[in-house]
């Protein structure tokens, strides 16, 4: 929970290709709603291998907070995309 200006400790969300052949190529990875992406996976990731999305949470408002991590590739599955919640609080003084 965050006070509304406060902005979160980062968080790490995984992205996996489970492919044995192929690379992944990212087009694009972006956060919306109250939330950002510090630093993302850079432009490819091999076969078998994993690399990490860094996100932080700055609510606009009070209460329950949504946004969404969209994943573009040229994976079969693309766009990809991961639900992000935060909870924005009073500030306190």
């Amino acid at each position: 929970m965050f006070g509304n200006g406060a902005v979160s400790k980062p968080q790490h969300v995984t992205i996996q290709n489970k492919s044995k052949t192929t690379a992944v190529t990212f087009s694009s990875i972006v956060a919306s709603g109250d939330f950002a992406m510090v630093s993302g996976c850079g432009v490819t990731i091999g076969p078998k291998s994993k690399c990490s999305v860094t996100v932080t949470f700055s609510p606009t408002a009070l209460g329950t907070r949504g946004g969404t991590l969209t994943i573009r590739s040229n994976a079969n599955n693309s766009p990809s995309s991961v639900g992000l919640t935060g909870i924005g609080t009073q500030a306190k003084e």
